[in-house]
């Protein structure tokens, strides 16, 4: 198993993140299609239950350049189904990722959370962890997922403080 831990500074309040930009179609339509690049990503199921929201999304990020025996393992898809519940009152998202091949083998889970810094600012932190019960590989692939998970959150973190400014949020 490995894990990461990330944190980035938004110039919005945690509220406007969770409910006008993390939640906002068209931030994710710009960021997993033009920013991310990601060849498939949209959200199948969306429902709110009481202090939740259940969200199912469906995406196949950029797969790029992989050494041999990753390519072996994860072909050319990396197909994927995120099952994230959102709690609205303690501002924590939870997803497990469900890769479309050897979902037995490889789990991926996420916590995101937001914290207070201010009136108009918040700080995002999120932890991952990867798990690949694959014999010989599974290391290197949890290091390539999550060192492919930081780049997005990289990524995201510029493109969501530019849409917060685009949005007057």
């Amino acid at each position: 198993m490995a894990e990461i831990r990330v944190e980035h500074v938004f110039k919005c309040s945690e509220e406007t993140f969770w409910t006008k930009v993390f939640f906002d179609d068209d931030y994710n339509r710009r960021l997993f299609q033009e920013i991310l690049k990601f060849p498939t990503w949209r959200v199948s199921k969306t429902e709110e239950r009481g202090d939740e929201v259940h969200r199912t999304i469906e995406a196949s990020p950029p797969i790029g350049d992989l050494p041999g025996p990753l390519k072996a393992v994860i072909g050319d898809n990396a197909g994927y189904e995120e099952r994230g519940v959102f709690n609205k009152i303690t501002h924590r998202y939870r997803v497990q990722v469900v890769p479309n091949r050897m979902s037995d083998k490889i789990s991926v889970v996420v916590e995101m959370w937001t914290e207070p810094m201010g009136e108009r600012q918040c700080k995002r932190l999120a932890r991952a962890t990867a798990t690949a019960k694959i014999f010989g590989v599974g290391g290197m692939l949890e290091k390539k997922l999550l060192s492919d998970l930081e780049r997005s959150y990289e990524k995201s973190a510029a493109f969501t403080n530019t849409f917060v400014a685009e949005k007057g949020l």
